[in-house]
């Protein structure tokens, strides 16, 4: 009997030393990474512009290495390049990244999608994934008014003036699209001939009417801006 306590015995001492390093190395394995983004609307100015978007990531004290990925989904799926940020060259974990809008991206849902991995041991990645942000990216209003004077003969020169949203307020437009636009029959006709656009925020056009008529001028919308109408004047 004695000879085999013997035997027994270092069994014992060895599975307890297996089982403290089995507790060793998955001890870090409760190291993640998780966190979220945040940005606001745009709106497509006539210029570039560059958008920040935040990140904020939570980060255990168990990881060794983290990398972060944010890429920016238009409303038709196409992704941006991505921007990429981590912990060996930026070791905050929050900041801000930007993407690059200059007003000929299509509007409507953009979607930021965040992915990266981190390590726990050297050359192990294990990835993660943020929660999706979206925001809405919108055409810059535009706000047109219309002034008619006679020049005799039944001529009339009409002069347009456009301002378009900018970061400051509304400021006067370059390369805004203006028409004109007669009442007839209680529908509003184009005027042919009377397409034009703006330089320094006004267009003028000269016509041909009938006194007492009404005429408007009309922005119709296109990607970058949105469109609107003057009111009503009467020639």
């Amino acid at each position: 009997m004695p000879p085999l306590r013997r035997l027994v015995l270092p069994f014992l001492l060895v599975g307890g030393l297996v089982g403290a390093g089995v507790l060793g190395v998955a001890g870090p394995a409760s190291a993640d990474v998780t966190g979220s983004t945040s940005t606001d609307d745009v709106v497509l100015y006539n210029h570039c512009q560059q958008h920040p978007i935040d990140y904020d990531l939570l980060v255990s004290p168990g990881t060794a290495l983290w990398r972060l990925e944010v890429q920016v989904a238009d409303p038709a799926g196409h992704v941006s390049e991505g921007s990429v940020v981590n912990s060996a060259t930026n070791p905050t974990t929050a900041g801000t990244v930007t993407t690059t809008f200059c007003g000929s991206e299509p509007a409507g849902t953009y979607t930021v999608r965040a992915t990266g991995f981190y390590e726990i041991l050297p050359a192990v990645e294990i990835p993660y994934v943020l929660p999706t942000t979206t925001f809405q990216v919108r055409p810059a209003k535009t706000r047109t008014s219309l002034r008619s004077t006679s020049l005799g003969h039944g001529r009339y020169r009409l002069t347009t003036t456009v301002r378009e949203e900018s970061e400051k307020g509304f400021a006067k437009s370059n390369g805004v699209t203006v028409r004109i636009e007669r009442l007839v029959h209680g529908a509003w006709k184009k005027v042919r001939g009377t397409a034009l656009t703006t330089v320094h925020g006004a267009v003028t056009a000269t016509l041909t009417g009938r006194a007492g008529s009404k005429v408007r001028a009309v922005v119709p919308a296109r990607n970058n801006y949105a469109g609107s109408s003057s009111r009503a004047v009467r020639l």
